[in-house]
C-alpha cells in the first residue's frame, strides 16, 4: 500500500510539473532597458540602451535575443558600439513574480571608430556573454528588472576585450502567447 501511495505521489508530481511547464511554453515578451556600460581599456563608462525579446521554452528555460547601442570616447576616437546577441537562460525557481536567472550566449559586436581629421574605421567581432539578473513583475506588463552582463567582445583576442554592463529599472513589456 505504501509503495502505491508513493508511486501515485511521484506520478502526480511529474504530471503537475509537466502541466506547469507546458502552460509557460510559447510565451514571448519584449522589454526595453537602460544600462551602464564599461568598455574595455581606459574609456569611461557610458549609458547603454537595450531591447530584448525573451521566449519561454518552459517555466525553467528561456531563449533571448537582444540588441544594444551606446556611444563613448576613447582617446581621440568617438566610438559607437552595437552588440547583438542570442542567449539561453536558466530560471531555477520557474516562472513567478520574483524570477532570478543566469545564462550565457554568443553575439556579434559591431564597433565604429570616428577619428577627427582621418578616415573612420569599423570592426565586427564574434563574442561571448555571461549574464545574470532578476525580474520582479507584480503585473503582467510592468515590473522591475536588474541584469548584469559580462562580455568577451572578441573571442579571437579574449584577454583584451572584456567589458561589463549592468542596468535595469522600471520595465514595461509587450507579451504574447504563441
Amino acid at each position: 500500500m505504501k509503495k502505491k501511495v508513493l508511486l501515485l505521489i511521484v506520478i502526480s508530481a511529474i504530471l503537475l510539473m509537466a502541466a506547469t511547464t507546458n502552460a509557460d511554453r510559447g510565451h514571448i515578451s519584449v522589454t526595453a532597458r537602460a544600462e551602464i556600460y564599461d568598455p574595455p581599456g581606459p574609456a569611461k563608462i557610458a549609458p547603454m540602451f537595450t531591447i530584448e525579446a525573451r521566449y519561454r521554452l518552459s517555466a525553467f528555460i528561456a531563449a533571448t535575443a537582444s540588441g544594444s547601442w551606446t556611444q563613448y570616447s576613447d582617446n581621440d576616437a568617438n566610438i559607437t558600439f552595437i552588440p547583438v546577441s542570442v542567449a539561453g537562460e536558466v530560471h531555477p525557481f520557474g516562472k513567478g513574480v520574483f524570477d532570478p536567472y543566469a545564462g550565457m550566449g554568443i553575439g556579434f559586436n559591431f564597433r565604429q571608430f570616428e577619428y577627427s581629421g582621418s578616415d573612420d574605421e569599423a570592426e565586427l567581432n564574434l563574442g561571448l556573454e555571461f549574464l545574470g539578473g532578476v525580474t520582479y513583475k507584480p503585473k503582467n506588463q510592468f515590473g522591475f528588472a536588474f541584469q548584469f552582463k559580462y562580455r568577451i567582445e572578441d573571442i579571437a583576442n579574449a584577454g583584451d576585450t572584456g567589458s561589463w554592463s549592468f542596468g535595469g529599472g522600471v520595465t514595461g513589456s509587450w507579451e504574447k502567447d504563441l
